[in-house]
């Protein structure tokens, strides 16, 4: 996890390599605790939407 602001639902999730950066959304993130710190390893599927690409089915490795 890049970076995400638990206060706006938001943030940015670094994948492994030189992939690019991925947006998150707090509604695509399962478990029970779903605010989620920098640093943190997430998996997650990407789909591309009106926005571009962004991260869903995110959960804690």
């Amino acid at each position: 996890m890049k970076w995400f602001d638990a206060d706006q639902g938001v943030g940015v999730i670094s994948q492994d390599g030189d992939k690019a950066d991925v947006g998150a959304e707090i509604s695509a993130v399962h478990g029970p605790d779903r605010g989620l710190r920098r640093g943190e390893k997430v998996v997650f599927d990407i789909t591309l939407d009106a926005k571009g690409r962004r991260a869903d089915n995110i959960h804690r490795e």
